[in-house]
């Protein structure tokens, strides 16, 4: 059981992006033929996929390394935070691609080989980011219940939807 919000907080958002991402491999990555362009379930999925990659997740990350981190850092894992943001770095490009990649395709729709590079393009996101969630929940979020006071958990919560 997680102790205080901000763990919380991580772990269900944690959560949802692999609810996300198992819809992925269901809806794209599953499916070796691009989508017709009537595919009007496939195509607000894909809308669906790119609002929350620049929305709840970019969100997620800034309120970590707004945030956790820096509280971290305070007590003395500061190099936990520095891997992770690293790490952010790299999702952040592989969550811009794909963005770019659908919108690129939104207008005319997928030929094959656009499909095939979105379907390369999400399969790198679902790899980064599920090893990413697997080490923020091994790691991120046992320090955190370890290393902060309940005052000092309930002030970060707060900043999460700042």
């Amino acid at each position: 059981m997680l102790k205080y919000s901000s763990s919380r907080i991580l772990h269900d958002d944690h959560m949802a992006t692999i609810a996300l991402l198992s819809e992925v491999e269901r809806v794209v990555l599953s499916r070796q033929a691009p989508p017709v362009q009537s595919d009007q379930e496939t195509g607000r999925f894909i809308d669906r996929l790119c609002k929350t990659l620049n929305g709840e997740i970019s969100g997620h990350f800034d309120f970590e390394e707004d945030s956790v981190f820096p509280a971290l850092a305070e007590y003395g894992m500061a190099d936990l935070g520095d891997l992770l943001v690293e790490e952010h770095h790299a999702i952040r490009k592989a969550m811009n691609d794909v963005v770019a990649s659908a919108g690129a395709a939104r207008a005319g729709g997928f030929s094959p080989e656009t499909w095939s590079a979105f379907r390369r393009l999400c399969g790198e996101l679902v790899e980064r980011l599920t090893s990413h969630i697997e080490k923020e929940e091994r790691a991120l979020i046992p320090e955190l219940e370890d290393a902060l006071t309940p005052e000092i958990d309930t002030e970060l919560a707060a900043h999460h939807d700042l």
